[in-house]
């Protein structure tokens, strides 16, 4: 390559879908106590209110049947959170904690609620209250320990882990959160042992194989296919686990492979522009294909008007072409759009030297 290009989009959190690091930490933890708190969940695709076999329908025939059952409500409430219904999900917990002010898995709930109002504190005390309640139970620790992951407050996440792996010692979870916190920290050899020590324990833990296939990406480690081909294997329907692998072929040398896991997310999510955008950087930087780069360039830009890197390799594509009067067009608008766009600057510096 002649010159410099705005990066891929690479998958640094884990889940391409959010743009901003708070959005994606509160999706990611979400998703994870939802596995520990939650596990029959179910989407709306799924049902509809009509079925006879609709969990929700079911279990309002049980309370209906049974309705000084804090049990139920509580499992309601899950299924409400499943379905991002928040207020109907806390109306069922008030009324679990009012039969049952003494249960930690309500609390453990609530808490669950609190996260995806995007409310730390009010997660904070209802953890600890399920503490208080059973503090024999590992689980509300490892929450602690992913809430104060999620604020950066390292040493205190690790402290919670700490007392996690004090009541159990097979606890997959509560090691995942301990590498976790090492990676943050940018302690690659310790958040690999702790992460892999958590696979042990797993073998299908969907969020460890994902996170070793991104470290080892990172390092342009060979191991990363290994881990991210078994979490596919594992869960095929993955767009998470198939965006990464993509960009690890792409990142070393492997592009038509990658494209065809580009074309099958964009079977499932059609005009997704971050997948657009990383067909077209392949196409410009691996396979000098520059027409058909600007074409997925300007399909992003068609999805998402604000992709200023779409703009700039745009500009990139049409300087390789030798269209230096669009290029430098481009480059201006990327500078108006985002004046301190460091690559267009020098871009326009480049041109200059044409003259």
């Amino acid at each position: 390559m002649k010159y410099d290009f705005a990066p891929p989009c690479h998958n640094k959190a884990g889940r391409f879908f959010y743009e901003r690091i708070q959005i994606l930490l509160f999706a990611l933890l979400v998703v994870m106590m939802a596995a520990y708190g939650c596990k029959n969940t179910v989407n709306k695709e799924d049902v509809t209110s009509e079925s006879p076999t609709d969990p929700l329908e079911l279990l309002n025939q049980k309370i209906e049947a049974d309705s000084t059952n804090a049990t139920l409500y509580n499992d309601r409430a899950k299924l409400f959170l499943s379905r991002s219904q928040t207020d109907k999900a806390l109306m069922d917990l008030n009324r679990a904690l009012e039969l049952n002010p003494s249960d930690a898995a309500t609390f453990m709930t609530l808490a669950d609620a609190y996260l995806m109002m995007e409310k730390p504190e009010n997660v904070n005390a209802a953890l600890l209250k399920a503490v208080e309640l059973a503090p024999q139970d590992p689980m509300p620790l490892v929450k602690l320990a992913e809430l104060n992951l999620m604020l950066e407050q390292y040493n205190t996440a690790l402290a919670f882990t700490d007392r996690s792996l004090e009541i159990s010692k097979f606890n997959p979870e509560a090691y995942f959160v301990r590498g976790s916190v090492f990676l943050a920290r940018k302690d690659t050899v310790s958040a690999l042992r702790n992460i892999l020590l958590a696979l042990d324990q797993k073998q299908d833990f969907y969020e460890a194989l994902i996170k070793l296939g991104v470290i080892y990406t990172e390092q342009r480690n060979p191991l990363a296919e290994q881990y991210l081909q078994r979490a596919l294997k594992l869960f095929p329907n993955s767009l998470q686990a198939r965006y990464q692998l993509a960009l690890y072929l792409q990142d070393n040398l492997r592009p038509e492979e990658a494209l065809q896991h580009y074309d099958t997310l964009l079977a499932q999510i059609p005009n997704h522009p971050l997948v657009l955008y990383n067909k077209g950087y392949v196409h410009l930087v691996y396979l000098n294909d520059y027409a058909t780069a600007i074409d997925f360039f300007d399909q992003a830009l068609i999805n998402d008007p604000n992709y200023v890197d779409a703009l700039y390799n745009k500009g990139r594509a049409l300087e390789e072409m030798g269209r230096y009067v669009n290029a430098r067009d481009v480059y201006n608008e990327v500078l108006r759009r985002r004046p301190n766009h460091e690559l267009a600057v020098q871009a326009l510096n480049r041109l200059d030297l044409r003259k």
